[in-house]
């Protein structure tokens, strides 16, 4: 005698799983060739922050301000990287120097200068 067996078709959480990569894969490689895959590229980096780190210098020279670090503040040296430069390379410098650079100023990186801090460095 034979059993027969009631399964509809059994579709395991492993088999959803796959479905699932396989679709996201699918848009990613319809996205990155029909707009170029560097541009795909730069939006994937910008999307994470990219290698801009403006408000991470402004955030540092501000704190090491109100806590009154003088080496932090006046000795220092940190590279600033844009996003995207408007004609401007990365700034370097302390964050006093950063402060009283226009060039910085102009391109984005608004370091408040730290009066009476820097006076014997």
């Amino acid at each position: 005698m034979k059993m027969v067996s009631d399964k509809k078709g059994d579709v395991t959480i492993g088999t959803i799983i796959l479905i699932v990569l396989g679709v996201v894969v699918l848009v990613f490689l319809i996205f990155g060739f029909s707009t170029g895959w560097n541009n795909l590229w730069d939006k994937i980096f910008n999307f994470g922050g990219g290698n801009t780190n403006v408000d991470t210098i402004r955030t540092a020279c501000s704190l090491a301000c109100s806590q009154k670090a003088v080496d932090a503040f006046c000795n220092e040296q940190r590279e600033v990287k844009y996003s995207k430069p408007n004609g401007n390379s990365p700034a370097t410098g302390t964050c006093k120097s950063l402060a009283n650079n226009n060039n910085a100023k102009t391109a984005g990186l608004y370091v408040e200068d730290c009066v009476g801090l820097c006076v014997n460095s």
